[in-house]
């Protein structure tokens, strides 16, 4: 893979390079009597094919990553993606402590956190006016997307860096939604001591202890290990609830040589969560005349709530080089996940009381996925090309057997209360889903010098799925291809300034036929984005993103069809926008992140006439976020304050636009202190506890955010 540091120079060169700057590093570092020693003891180098890796995977130091390769596959630095891109790295994963995936991104430009208020069952989260949530995860490159009820979730302790790629993704990552995608990037074996335990407890109740692992093997410094996990029991603001998880997440790399690094991937969860809570407005869901509920009724839940789920995975990595120009690239993993899923949902307000109705549904769902790729980098002309040529592979099936008899229960008014036994449903299905799909791209990168860069793209994919009804011993399948392509352009200037120009495509598949029986098409995402980063420093970027995302081909229920199970494909939605996002290191004791979306999205054609010209759902018109951390040494060493503000618009919960979702604006706090071997952590979120809702549905009702938590940690590192 080629480096980042020399992006101009051969590959040889750029080995022989990191090789002498790690022998300076060193030699600097060894006292004096060690270097006159007779070479007896001889100090072995990481294998330099697992170095330029760690620059994709490994621990960042600051606010800003060098370097990607989500957005190009063949790692490039952050600057050369003719994309939106941002990298949450490990320094802002540590300083903010997010407790799931989705708050990690929440001062990402362009992206709604949580839209979907306290729901612990995935991690919820929008893209540029899209609500993507769990269907837009990618884990080390390879699709982590729910199936049904199961969403493979993982707790940010377990992982490295977040890249977040905005917009379609179709060449490099197959079947994806238009906003973009999310990559979580595991934590690594590293080949140094690394040790730290961790105590936590926080103002919901939840106890947590961690711990995180790494070291060298043998004595030649060719094998590593790492092992990460933590133990939480507790629950949320929501009475009766659970919050508890426990993981251990392990790899071990093996680099026997400066061309070959192989490494392995495990992880084991188990969950026992609170599902989404969902209640009546006064005065809007419930006429006042029939009655009223307390604000705390929102905090409550039945008894026969549970979610629960356990999970495994495996897989690897495996890098080989070849040569100084040709380098084979392989991903592979596998994960299963079981579901045990119990709810007393609500269903409605009436003149009677609140109505609720019980569902279980019991899951087991397995994915696949595998990727190889070859890397070739070769001179064309005067300029230096790199062509990433790969097929990849995914196979998922998940079981699901559901209880559902709708069978209603009614809450009064005068005493509302969820404190009563629940009747456990009929069965009413049990099916097992299967999906495959399969893709051959390219994508290329051409160094011109002199700062021009070109990346192109192509890709075809096959994709199809079959629903058996286990019960009724029936089956329907359904096969679909899709082609996409994508090119971009930027050009660094000398005064650090970097723009850039891009068109982007993807698709998704819609399941389901016409009333006349031929099978949907998939829904389509193009995307043109001109852009601009400026890096006045190493340590700082500054970057302005200008974007037209437009959804075609959209899935919509056929209105002539009494049973509701044909669609028509004449659905298109419209996004435009502006992205700012600024993130690194401002002086030598201040670093953070800021970010401002404007967004207009509109749906330009539907068969519901009345839906054309409104907003899609979950896209508010304007976002900003700031985070700063200070580090203030100067008025107590080892002492670091940091603090955020995020705003959030209003906006629609649904196409129809009928009730608006009012806007918030939620403060963060940390304080840090470290001293020896030890930190003791202080974090609050939505410091001043302010009360919002997440979402209103249209005469249905709302979901609330999360209020204040105030966490208190102690980390020992050995």
């Amino acid at each position: 893979m080629t480096s980042f540091f020399l992006p101009f120079a051969p590959r040889v060169s750029a080995k022989r390079a990191l090789l002498c700057q790690t022998a300076l590093i060193g030699l600097m570092l060894t006292p004096p009597s060690a270097q006159a020693q007779d070479n007896q003891d001889v100090t072995e180098l990481m294998p330099i094919i697992v170095q330029n890796k760690l620059q994709y995977s490994g621990e960042i130091e600051g606010y800003l990553a060098p370097a990607t390769e989500t957005g190009v596959k063949s790692g490039v630095a952050l600057a050369d993606v003719p994309q939106s891109i941002t990298v949450v790295t490990s320094t802002e994963l540590e300083d903010r402590a997010p407790r799931q995936i989705e708050d990690s991104i929440a001062y990402v430009a362009g992206v709604l956190p949580s839209p979907w208020g306290m729901d612990d069952r995935y991690d919820q989260f929008s893209i540029r006016g899209f609500d993507m949530g769990p269907y837009a995860l990618y884990r080390d490159g390879l699709s982590q997307k729910a199936l049904s009820f199961s969403a493979f979730t993982v707790d940010p302790y377990m992982i490295e860096r977040i890249d977040v790629l905005r917009g379609p993704a179709g060449v490099l990552y197959g079947s994806n939604d238009a906003g973009g995608m999310v990559n979580l990037v595991t934590k690594r074996p590293v080949f140094e001591p690394l040790a730290e335990t961790t105590l936590s407890y926080d103002s919901n109740g939840n106890a947590s202890v961690g711990f995180d692992w790494s070291n060298t093997l043998n004595e030649e410094g060719t094998l590593a290990a790492r092992i990460t996990g933590k133990v939480r029991d507790g629950e949320t603001e929501v009475e009766d609830s659970e919050n508890d998880r426990s993981f251990l997440s392990a790899g071990i790399t093996w680099a026997p040589s400066d061309d070959t690094s192989l490494t392995l991937l495990a992880h084991i969860q188990r969950d026992s969560l609170t599902p989404l809570i969902i209640v009546p407005i006064n005065g809007e869901d419930i006429d006042d005349s029939w009655g009223s509920i307390s604000d705390d009724f929102a905090y409550e839940q039945s008894a026969y709530n549970k979610f629960e789920t356990e999970q495994q995975s495996i897989g690897w990595e495996f890098t080989h080089n070849f040569n100084a120009d040709l380098v084979f690239n392989q991903r592979m993993r596998y994960a299963h996940q079981t579901t045990d899923y119990h709810s007393l949902d609500f269903y409605g307000a009436t003149e009677d009381g609140l109505t609720y109705y019980a569902f279980i549904d019991e899951e087991e769902a397995e994915t696949i996925g595998l990727d190889n790729n070859f890397e070739w980098t070769s001179p064309l002309g005067n300029a230096l090309n790199t062509l990433t040529v790969g097929a990849d592979y995914q196979h998922s099936h998940y079981n699901v057997t559901q209880y559902l008899d709708y069978t209603l229960y009614t809450v009064s008014y005068d005493d509302p209360s969820l404190d009563f036994a629940v009747t456990d449903p009929g069965l009413s299905s049990r099916t097992k889903t299967t999906y495959v799909e399969k893709g051959v791209y390219l994508q290329d990168h051409l160094d011109f010098g002199q700062g021009t860069k070109v990346t192109a793209g192509l890709r075809h994919s096959w994709f199809d799925t079959e629903t058996e009804d286990l019960l009724n011993d029936t089956s329907d399948s359904q096969d679909n291809s899709a082609t996409t392509g994508m090119i971009g352009l930027t050009h660094e200037f000398a005064n650090g300034l970097t723009p850039y120009i891009s068109y982007t495509e993807g698709f998704t598949q819609n399941v389901g036929t016409t009333i006349d029986g031929d099978v949907l098409d998939p829904s389509e995402s193009t995307q043109w984005e001109v852009g601009l980063r400026y890096a006045p420093s190493a340590d700082l970027m500054l970057s302005a993103a200008l974007f037209d995302l437009r959804k075609t081909n959209v899935k919509e229920y056929d209105t002539t069809d009494t049973t509701w199970s044909s669609f028509k494909q004449s659905g298109e939605v419209k996004s435009q926008g502006i992205e700012l996002e600024a993130r690194g290191r401002l002086t030598d004791t201040l670093q953070g992140v800021f970010s401002y979306t404007y967004l207009e999205t509109e749906v330009t054609k539907s068969t519901d006439s009345s839906l054309i010209g409104n907003e899609n759902s979950f896209a508010p018109n304007h976002q900003a976020s700031l985070w700063l951390d200070y580090d203030a040494a100067q008025f107590a060493p080892g002492l670091k304050i940091g603090g955020g503000l995020r705003y959030v618009s209003s906006y629609y919960a649904t196409q129809s636009n009928a009730r608006t979702t009012d806007g918030y604006t939620l403060a963060d706090l940390t304080v840090s202190y470290e001293m020896s071997d030890y930190t003791v952590d202080l974090g609050v979120t939505n410091l001043f506890d302010k009360d919002y809702y997440s979402f209103c549905y249209d005469s249905y009702g709302c979901s609330k955010g999360e209020g204040r938590v105030i966490s208190l940690e102690l980390t020992r590192e050995f």
